[in-house]
């Protein structure tokens, strides 16, 4: 797993807005750099249709 995600680009993992702009780098602008021990999650409004 470990050698897996190594050779993986963030491009690969990321989603990108309306705009093409990808989620990850403006999350990590507006909230900050995270820890060892913690990771972002995408967890979609489904009372608003997502």
């Amino acid at each position: 797993m470990a050698s897996f995600l190594a050779s993986s680009s963030q491009e690969g993992f990321d989603l990108v807005d309306d705009n093409n702009n990808y989620l990850f780098d403006r999350t990590v602008k507006k909230l900050g750099a995270l820890a060892d021990n913690e990771m972002f999650d995408l967890e979609p409004a489904y009372i608003l249709g997502g």
